[in-house]
């Protein structure tokens, strides 16, 4: 089977499970965003990409006014189930992050994770910017994040050949069974671009392979000074910069934070 990492029902499912399992430097994540939340959050928070309402949740839980979107009906569904059991309430739809309309404007939006870096070209990181400006109130703050590129990386990546596989990591599923998940990546270092699959094989109680599916993930590495300069241009300016969301010194993110201006 063939999907997209974030789209499909099966991936939607076990997102939650899988993700965690993955080991990214998400450490301090909620944390992060709820302290922006309280600084910045007062007039309505737009959660972009919201998935399976990994912030949406705790957002709401803390009383915050959340508006979420996602482009997936199967993680806006899951989020919806969720606000449900939580007995929480926030503004759902499906769209996509270059050019959703809503009839409000915010003082804090929020793209979580590695969201921004599905889109593929500069155009259309500008777009979703002055999407996003259009959106919020004067003065209002955008975070966002970006991995920093790894030469080191991209140099491995360039070399891969089709098939390169390797194991990322083991993880129980949404029922129960236990999943292997491989990954392969190459590199086009023209457009800046890793095309990887992540294959994902589910083991029965023998540790035999009873099901294996593919999906495709598609992202952009941008470089800190290009970010800097789209900030620019869409009249953002640049508030805060941190390496990652416990704000050390590890530097696997550039987490932004900028205001429109």
């Amino acid at each position: 089977m063939a999907g997209d990492l974030h789209g499909f029902d099966y991936v939607a499912m076990d997102y939650d499970y899988f993700l965690p399992a993955l080991g990214l430097n998400n450490d301090g994540f909620e944390e992060f965003h709820l302290a922006l939340a309280e600084k910045y959050g007062e007039n309505g928070i737009l959660d972009i990409a919201c998935g399976t309402g990994v912030l949406t949740i705790p957002l709401a839980k803390n009383g915050y006014d959340v508006t979420a979107f996602d482009l997936s009906a199967s993680m806006i569904e899951i989020t919806n189930k969720k606000l449900e059991k939580e007995k929480q309430q926030a503004n759902l739809f499906i769209a996509n992050m270059t050019n959703f309309e809503i009839a409000r404007k915010f003082s804090l939006a929020i793209v979580a994770r590695s969201g921004f870096m599905y889109l593929l070209t500069a155009d259309e990181q500008r777009q979703t910017l002055l999407n996003v400006r259009e959106h919020l109130i004067d003065g209002g703050v955008l975070t966002l994040n970006t991995f920093q590129p790894n030469p080191i990386l991209q140099a491995e990546r360039m070399k891969a050949v089709p098939d390169d596989y390797f194991l990322r990591t083991e993880y129980v599923n949404h029922e129960g069974k236990k999943e292997r998940i491989f990954y392969t990546a190459s590199y086009d270092y023209i457009t800046q671009i890793f095309r990887g699959s992540w294959k994902f094989e589910t083991l029965d109680d023998n540790g035999i392979v009873i099901d294996t599916r593919v999906c495709p993930q598609t992202i952009r590495h941008t470089y800190r000074q290009e970010m800097e300069y789209l900030f620019e241009l869409c009249k953002y300016e640049i508030l805060e910069v941190y390496n990652n969301y416990a704000r050390d010194t590890t530097k696997d993110h550039f987490i932004w934070v900028v205001r429109k201006i």
